[in-house]
């Protein structure tokens, strides 16, 4: 539910100008709501609005969090830069509590229509990583190509999860086109925020690859039903510092201008 509170509104019409749905009717009378049925709770409107005049579903915009200083530019870059695919993790859980805050701020990653649809399975330990990558080798002995990572497995080695003490996976039902989309940005945003904790992660390729194609992997995974797990980390503390930044490719962008005849 969309409110105006009218003393506080000043019809300077910002809400209107940036709700990407037009929910919002600009007149002389004033600045009224339209079309509430579209509203997709992005809260572009209660962000903007110079007055907190605009609240969304009873929350009162005076108790929202106020905008914090963002690092600058180089800051960021230089994060981004030194963000590694950890593989080596040394042997101590992941706190609990540290995690739960980084999936907290991860909540705030965009998602597709604003349906944050996103859910979290954390697997922790192990036992249970073996269990899940038991499954994963199973689904994975018919190919051939594969056989190297079956051979290491069956070994006792963890091609699947490079020993890592816990693993975390973004979760949707598919019912929405994006929704891989939407899990990837979530992980993707984890993945740079876990540095700034201790820890670090690595993208648990096979294992959501094999989540995808097997009812059984879900099954020991845990995920609840209907619930797929799209996207995920490995995460732990990294058994290894890195020192440098390894260099890339130059960045191939193809731009295409408005040309005047």
């Amino acid at each position: 539910m969309i409110h105006i509170e009218e003393s506080r509104c000043v019809r300077c019409g910002l809400c209107a100008r940036i709700c990407p749905l037009r929910c919002f009717r600009v007149t002389d009378e004033g600045v009224s709501v339209h079309h509430e049925d579209r509203c997709m709770r992005c809260g572009q409107c209660v962000a903007a609005c110079p007055r907190a005049a605009v609240s969304l579903d009873g929350v009162n915009p005076d108790s929202l969090l106020p905008l914090s200083p963002l690092p600058d530019a180089e800051r960021l870059a230089a994060l981004i830069r030194q963000r590694r695919s950890v593989r080596a993790f040394r042997d101590e859980p992941v706190p609990e509590e540290t995690l739960r805050r980084a999936l907290d701020v991860v909540r705030y990653a965009p998602t597709g229509k604003n349906l944050e649809n996103v859910s979290w399975l954390v697997i922790e330990g192990k036992a249970a990583l073996r269990r899940v990558a038991d499954r994963v080798v199973d689904a994975f002995r018919p190919e051939p190509r594969l056989a190297g990572v079956t051979a290491s497995h069956d070994r006792g080695g963890d091609p699947i999860f490079r020993g890592a003490p816990c693993a975390a996976f973004a979760c949707a039902s598919g019912a929405y086109d994006l929704d891989v989309v939407n899990c990837s940005i979530a992980v993707a945003t984890l993945d740079l925020l876990l540095p700034t904790l201790g820890l670090g992660g690595c993208w648990a390729g096979y294992a959501m690859r094999a989540a995808s194609m097997s009812p059984a992997v879900r099954e020991a995974m845990g995920a609840e039903q209907g619930m797929t797990p799209l996207a995920g980390l490995m995460v732990g503390a990294p058994a290894v510092e890195f020192r440098r930044v390894p260099s890339r490719r130059e960045a191939r962008v193809r731009w295409v201008k408005e040309t005047l005849a």
